[in-house]
């Protein structure tokens, strides 16, 4: 399915399927950290994007069986808030399903209104917050001009204000640059503001961008934590191996990696396939050049090789 992938190993929401809503790569910011590489169209403008074929693919999926996921997460290769089409499909996978719906967003748009009422049928809103200084929030998401911090902070409290749901609010701390004992002063101030329902602590640690964008280790990021205080976790590593049903095709392979680097652990965990059968299928690929592999920080991740 073209919008569709997974359902994957998700280290914040368990077994989930993703829903890609904006073609790749299209968002207001070029974080120096994104898995998904640099960002190619950087807009704050929203357009209309497959709606109607984003509802008829899950509309598809939903009737077939198979293992359900924990949840639907609208998410994708890009900012999803882009989407004119948005609140609609929200709307129409919750007339087709009890399973609950997430969307991850990076936040910049939430000082829109409509964005903001579109969002309002969600369960789960995942937006981040990566600092609470205009110059890092400069250095590290690289938005659009006209995106100004203040535009950022009273768009996520404005959120907060109307939003009956979850928000889980993520913050991926970067060594060097918003770690230090200053920028998580200024951070513990901005989230006691917002009042998410949880903080969610993450660092590099997928191939980025930009090398500057560096991780903390355990340790680093568990002093972290304590020094923010609030409904503050880690994320950990996804953990349950249970996901079964998922597609097992060479091209699937393909599309799963073309949305974001993989460890061999990873996909083994996806596909619900043996550890030695999914590497025996990653070299196969490799020698034929549709997927590359490099190292990031001891760990070999597989990339769709365009």
């Amino acid at each position: 399915m073209a919008h569709l992938f997974g359902p994957v190993p998700s280290r914040r929401l368990g077994r989930s399927l993703g829903v890609d809503l904006i073609p790749p790569k299209t968002c207001p910011y070029n974080c120096i950290y994104c898995e998904v590489g640099p960002t190619t169209c950087q807009t704050r403008e929203r357009f209309s994007f497959q709606t109607e074929n984003i509802i008829e693919e899950l509309a598809d999926y939903l009737k077939a069986p198979g293992v359900r996921p924990d949840v639907i997460t609208l998410a994708g290769s890009g900012e999803p808030t882009l989407n004119l089409g948005l609140g609609r499909i929200i709307r129409e996978i919750k007339a087709m399903s009890q399973i609950p719906v997430a969307v991850l967003t990076n936040g910049a748009l939430l000082y829109l209104p409509e964005v903001r009422r579109e969002l309002a049928a969600a369960d789960i809103v995942l937006p981040s917050l990566d600092a609470a200084r205009a110059e890092t929030y400069a250095a590290i998401n690289r938005p659009l001009p006209e995106l100004s911090f203040e535009s950022l902070l009273d768009g996520l409290t404005a959120f907060r204000r109307e939003y009956q749901g979850q928000i889980w609010l993520e913050v991926m701390l970067l060594k060097g640059l918003n770690d230090t004992e200053e920028e998580l002063t200024l951070l513990r101030r901005a989230l006691q503001k917002i009042a998410p329902d949880k903080i969610q602590l993450n660092t590099a640690v997928r191939p980025v961008v930009e090398d500057s964008a560096r991780p903390l280790n355990q340790v680093e990021i568990e002093a972290a934590a304590a020094t923010l205080g609030g409904p503050v976790e880690v994320i950990a590593s996804f953990s349950r191996a249970d996901i079964a049903g998922s597609p097992r095709q060479d091209d699937d392979f393909v599309e799963m990696l073309s949305r974001r680097p993989m460890t061999a652990p990873d996909l083994a965990q996806a596909l619900g396939l043996p550890l030695v059968q999914v590497v025996a299928r990653l070299k196969r690929l490799q020698d034929s050049g549709r997927i590359s592999h490099d190292r990031y920080h001891d760990e070999e991740f597989y990339r769709h090789q365009t």
